[in-house]
């Protein structure tokens, strides 16, 4: 069994994180918060994941991480995935980091490029990482009256059928569950109007397969 360890949602705050002995190491985004120091941010994110227990670490961008959508900055000591798959220990990554209905912010995209983008995603894989839930899954804001994730998201995943589906962005709704075989985790560790960190990060297992269903993987040592 591979150990995964996820995180999302860190907005500045990794620091206050304890990352345990683990296989791999998953951040689902947002690194940053409001365009505040950036790239001093991200610098230190690189640094405190070069410090990690992980054997690997695999990151993606969220919709406050403007440096990393224009390529301003790039990590040193993880593997960034973006719209892009990755092999680790036998298992199949794949990383996108796209959102709906947030104009103005990183990685935004209109209805139909998100369609585009979904599409992308092979089938079968082991692991996907989004930055946003797919609509009705673990999508609920505070007030718990409206779904915030991806529609498009959510009707590609009946083809894509991924073992484990892992993703943030919408804090309040932190928290596991299974459904028609895959594995669901919103794994945003900030809440509240002032971004606390309310949750540890999130531990769980899986098996590789030790096939690529899609035969196009970057293979990790």
């Amino acid at each position: 069994m591979t150990s995964l360890c996820i995180i999302a949602d860190t907005h500045r705050k990794h620091r206050e994180i304890t990352i345990p002995d683990c296989d791999i190491l998953i951040h689902c985004g947002d690194f940053c918060s409001f365009q505040r120091e950036d790239i001093q941010v991200l610098n230190d994110v690189d640094t405190w994941f070069a410090e990690s227990p992980a054997a690997h670490v695999l990151c993606i961008g969220g919709n406050h991480d403007f440096p990393l959508q224009s390529r301003e900055f790039r990590f040193a000591h993880a593997h960034f995935l973006e719209d892009s798959l990755v092999e680790i220990d036998g298992l199949t990554i794949y990383g996108s980091p796209w959102c709906p209905d947030l104009s103005g912010f990183a990685y935004y995209a209109s209805a139909d490029e998100l369609v585009e983008r979904w599409k992308q995603i092979p089938n079968g894989i082991d692991i996907l990482i989004t930055h946003t839930p797919p609509y009705g899954i673990l999508d609920h804001p505070t007030s718990g009256t409206v779904h915030l994730g991806c529609p498009h998201l959510r009707n590609e995943l009946n083809r894509i059928r991924p073992r484990l589906h892992v993703f943030g962005h919408v804090h309040a709704s932190h928290g596991m569950l299974e459904n028609s075989g895959t594995r669901y985790v919103n794994a945003a560790i900030v809440g509240g109007p002032d971004y606390e960190v309310r949750h540890a990060p999130t531990k769980t297992e899986i098996k590789p397969r030790l096939t690529d269903p899609a035969g196009n993987a970057t293979r990790l040592p």
